[in-house]
């Protein structure tokens, strides 16, 4: 009996040291396929100086594309090479995480997009500890004026949106704007929509009818154009804050057969919205330079890892295009 006890008290054992040894083997590589799936990339970059991180929203504004481009084409010049991170825009936590592996790859330099609201100065910080460059770049500069932030200057988007279509329209302009999906805060602060009421106040009488925010989504522009109007039938104009919700608004007024009727200022360059200018169903468009941000940053990038101090924050500046061409 004592026998067939100790038996079975070895065989136990050994099950136990065995399912102890695969659970270990399990764990591991359960953990190489997470590194592998987070960092494969990477260990494909091809050698270079120096190794740049872009986190980006996943997009399909031209201003992310065209900000990617131009990072490319400054990394070129930096002799660096890029990893590009993009998030789901309405992801905040995601954008935080690539945050951390950009940290934890021992990159070089951080080119990343923030918005207003975001806390970049305490990210400037972290990523210095750990010797890393962080460029911000982005729309609007965020608290804190982080120092090395490059931005597209809504507040001069707007106003000069304003004063496009007070120029046809005059005092009865009753204009819809549509903002940008993913700002915080009251719509009435953001400073796209402030330049914008800042240039009508030259002519008494035009007025904001409308203000919306569009919902992330290839349709938003579509979506805010179509209940604005519906909403508010006075509206004769109509102001966009990206390339998407301009080929929105433009084929709601197309399919409205309002052409003519609804002057719509629009924002960057496709080939989409050039045709729209083409054919007189967008006005204007205000291109906002992301190409050259993105490479200025990675120039930001290469002074700071020379070392040179971070310089002021910068705005780019921005072209019209009209169905006459381009105009400063």
């Amino acid at each position: 009996m004592k026998r067939a006890a100790w038996i079975l008290a070895v065989l136990f054992g050994a099950a136990f040291l065995g399912a102890i040894l695969m659970n270990a083997r399990l764990v591991e590589q359960s953990r190489r396929a997470f590194a592998g799936g987070v960092f494969r990339e990477i260990s494909k970059i091809p050698k270079a100086r120096y190794h740049l991180v872009l986190v980006i929203p996943d997009d399909d504004d031209s201003f992310f594309s065209g900000l990617e481009e131009g990072v490319r084409a400054g990394a070129r010049e930096a002799d660096a090479a890029v990893q590009v991170f993009q998030y789901a825009a309405s992801s905040s936590a995601e954008a935080e995480r690539y945050f951390e592996i950009a940290l934890g790859a021992g990159a070089d330099g951080l080119i990343m997009f923030s918005s207003r609201g975001d806390p970049v100065l305490g990210g400037v910080a972290r990523a210095a500890r750990g010797g890393v460059v962080f460029v911000p770049v982005g729309p609007d500069l965020p608290e804190g004026s982080p120092p090395g932030f490059i931005g597209s200057a809504s507040l001069l988007q707007g106003f000069e949106g304003g004063k496009r279509i007070c120029a046809v329209l005059g005092s009865s302009a009753r204009i819809g704007v549509i903002l940008p999906a993913g700002g915080t805060g009251p719509e009435e602060e953001e400073p796209l929509f402030r330049g914008l009421s800042a240039s009508i106040q030259s002519f008494p009488g035009a007025r904001v009818a409308a203000l919306a925010r569009a919902r992330p989504g290839t349709l938003a522009g579509e979506e805010a154009a179509s209940a604005m109007l519906g909403e508010e039938p006075s509206i004769n104009a109509i102001f966009c804050a990206n390339s998407r919700d301009t080929m929105g608004v433009a084929q709601v007024v197309v399919d409205l057969n309002r052409v003519g009727g609804i002057l719509v200022v629009g924002a960057d360059e496709t080939p989409e919205i050039l045709r729209y200018i083409e054919k007189g169903v967008v006005a204007a468009s205000i291109v906002r330079d992301s190409k050259w941000i993105g490479r200025e940053a990675v120039r930001a990038f290469a002074r700071i890892k020379d070392g040179g101090a971070p310089g002021e924050p910068v705005e780019a500046g921005f072209y019209v295009r009209t169905a006459e061409g381009r105009s400063p």
